[in-house]
């Protein structure tokens, strides 16, 4: 880890806070540059198309394999299990709020 994480959190930059976040990761494999440029891009296309096809497919899982293969494929597990629980996060706050309003 470099020096950053010596800092506290508070006192970190938003750059050091994602590369500490990376490096604390449990499959971080000392790849920061790329994860933190094209891979971070690859990694939110392929999430982008992955959560696409399940609004399409009425959250069928099955019909979007091929799109949840790639997804874990080109992002850290952490990352995949991160966006997908946000999802459902979301998912269930927007129904509450529809209900509620």
């Amino acid at each position: 880890m470099d020096n950053s994480a010596n800092k506290p959190i508070g006192e970190m930059t938003n750059e050091e806070r994602t590369k500490y976040s990376i490096q604390r990761a449990p499959d971080y494999k000392g790849k920061e540059e790329a994860i933190l440029s094209n891979n971070r891009k690859e990694c939110w296309n392929a999430r982008d198309k992955y959560f696409e096809c399940l609004d399409k497919n009425s959250e069928n899982e099955l019909a979007c394999t091929q799109f949840y293969n790639t997804f874990k494929d080109s992002c850290l597990n952490s990352w995949c299990e991160y966006f997908i629980k946000k999802r459902k996060q979301d998912k269930l706050k927007q129904e509450f709020l529809s209900k509620n309003n």
